[in-house]
Parts: C-alpha cells; sequence; structure tokens
C-alpha cells in the first residue's frame, strides 16, 4: 500500500510550537488603551483615549469658540444664550450659567463639558467633577489675545486642529489691526460698564471688555477687581465718578436704566449726558466675534468729549 506522503515542514515539533503560541497569545492581557492628555485654559489637564466626540458647552463663548475650533457638530447641548454662530441657535438648551438640567445632562454622555473659569455656577462645577466624575475642560479668557489661544486648545480637544490654527491664524490678523494701547494724546475714559441694574453687574479685570476699552482709549473703573463680572455698590460708582456709563442692554431696558441714572446729576456722566447704550453682545459673550466688536465700540466712544 502507497505511503500517504507527508506535508513539508510539518513536525510534532512544530505543531507543539502552534499550540504553545496560541495558547499564550489567549492568556495575555489585553493591550493598554492610548491615552491623551489634553490642557485646558487653567493649565488643568484631562486624559481621553480619543478626541472628544460628544461636547456639551455650559458657556455662551466657549459655544462659539468650538464652532470656531471646527467642533461645533461634535457639540450636543449648550446653554441660554449661545447664539452665535447662526448653527449654534439649533442646538439644545440644557440650562444656563446658573441652572442646569443634570438628568438631560446624563443622558447625553459627554465625553467632555466645557465649563468658563469662574462664569459657570461653581456648584454646577462641583457637580460635574465630583458627583458625576465627568470630564470638565475650563476655558479662561481675560485679553482679546486670550481668544485664538482657546480656540487652538479647542482644537486639540475636539481633534480639529487643523482648522482651529486657521481660525486662529485669522483672529490674531484681526486683533493686530486694532490699536494696542491707550492714546497718551488724550486723557482717558473713565468708563463704568453696566451689565446689570439689580444688583448691579459690572466687568472686572478677568474679562475682555476692559482690554477692549484701553484699545479705544478707555479705561475700566474696575479694572482693580480680579474678577469677570463682580456685583458693585452704587455708592463705590459715585465715588469713582465715570466719565462715561456704557449699559449693555437692549435699547428698551436701557432707556428704563438712563431714567434712573437722570436723578443722580453729580456723576460726571449722567450731568454731561454721556450715559450710553451698548447693545453689542458679541463682546460680553467673548468668543471670537468679540473681536469684531471693538472698531464699533470705539467709534461709540471716540464721539464723547474729552
Amino acid at each position: 500500500m502507497p505511503q500517504r506522503p507527508q506535508m513539508r515542514g510539518s513536525s510534532p515539533n512544530l505543531v507543539l510550537c502552534l499550540i504553545v503560541i496560541a495558547w499564550l497569545t489567549a492568556i495575555a492581557p489585553p493591550a493598554r488603551t492610548q491615552t491623551t492628555t489634553i490642557r485646558d485654559d487653567t493649565g488643568a489637564t484631562l486624559r481621553l483615549t480619543t478626541p472628544a466626540r460628544r461636547i456639551v458647552s455650559l458657556a455662551p463663548g466657549a459655544t462659539e469658540m468650538l464652532f470656531a475650533a471646527g467642533a461645533g457638530d461634535r457639540v450636543l447641548a449648550t446653554v441660554t444664550g449661545s447664539d452665535e454662530p447662526e448653527a449654534a441657535k439649533k442646538i439644545e438648551r440644557i440650562g444656563d450659567a446658573n441652572a442646569l438640567v443634570f438628568d438631560r445632562l446624563i443622558t447625553l454622555k459627554p465625553d467632555a463639558v466645557v465649563v468658563w473659569k469662574d462664569l459657570t455656577n461653581k456648584l454646577i462645577i462641583d457637580s460635574l467633577v465630583n458627583k458625576l466624575k465627568l470630564n470638565v475642560y475650563y476655558v479662561s479668557v481675560r485679553m482679546l489675545d486670550d481668544i485664538p489661544h482657546s480656540v487652538l486648545r479647542l482644537g486639540v480637544l475636539a481633534g480639529t486642529s487643523a482648522i482651529a490654527e486657521s481660525a486662529a491664524r485669522s483672529m490674531e490678523l484681526k486683533i493686530a489691526a486694532l490699536p494696542k494701547k491707550v492714546s497718551f494724546n488724550r486723557r482717558p475714559l473713565d468708563v463704568f460698564f453696566m451689565i446689570w441694574d439689580v444688583p448691579l453687574y459690572t466687568v472686572g479685570s478677568r474679562n475682555v471688555v476692559p482690554d477692549a476699552l484701553r484699545r479705544c482709549g478707555a479705561r475700566n473703573i474696575y479694572d482693580d477687581i480680579d474678577f469677570p463680572s463682580p456685583i458693585v455698590e452704587f455708592e463705590d460708582i459715585k465715588k469713582r465718578n465715570p466719565d462715561v456709563i456704557l449699559m449693555a442692554a437692549p435699547p428698551i431696558t436701557a432707556r428704563d436704566w438712563r431714567e434712573r441714572w437722570a436723578r443722580f446729576p453729580s456723576i460726571k456722566a449722567v450731568a454731561n449726558k454721556q450715559v450710553l447704550t451698548y447693545s453689542d453682545v458679541r463682546l460680553t459673550r467673548m468668543g471670537p466675534s468679540a473681536i469684531d466688536a471693538v472698531p464699533g465700540l470705539c467709534q461709540q466712544l471716540d464721539r464723547v468729549p474729552r
């Protein structure tokens, strides 16, 4: 009877080796998941295995920055006031700076929640970090020059760096075209920038408004307060005696505020009829469009007698 030919290269030892290799592969521990460390505007870090695909933004300025960074389609939900760009208006709202629908946030399962340092309510942030254990990314901007840098970092968060870099370069060119500082040919105007009436909210040094005012030849009278939007006392405003009161409000609201200021003619701004309406919300949102709002602010202040 003819013998069956053996397979070339086959041997009991080879078969045994293959069995051992297969067994070792089966019991080997799984490969470690690669993580990326991402640094936010405050220097804090968070670790993600992939770029953030599911983002919730809890600040209008941050929402605008995410769109500029090419990550607008990653934003699942945001807060009241996130109206720029136009596409942001279609995003679901789950609260505002002081209140949040946490049940809805949980169901969205975000990879990262973007908050604004010192503007988003601290109790909300505490719940996000300590109770829900979510990845919290902080945005913090106090100068116009900070905005393009924030956009760049958000591009890293979302994995859209190429788009973010292009947008940041465009912003830097716009900022470079703005005045750099107060002109010393004229005395800087002392400005009280009014955000709300009861209580009286204004802007402190941790806000882009004072930087914009400086570029327009003016000075924020509360630049000595290291906070974005502090509450101030009326008597202290009288002591600081501003040349101009800029009311950041719609025309009808500003009309009511102006009528109240009219009762205090000892304030220079009131006596000289320089209680003015400033309706451009782009500046107080502190997103990329704040840069575009500066020329209009300068034009308005240039008309004030000195």
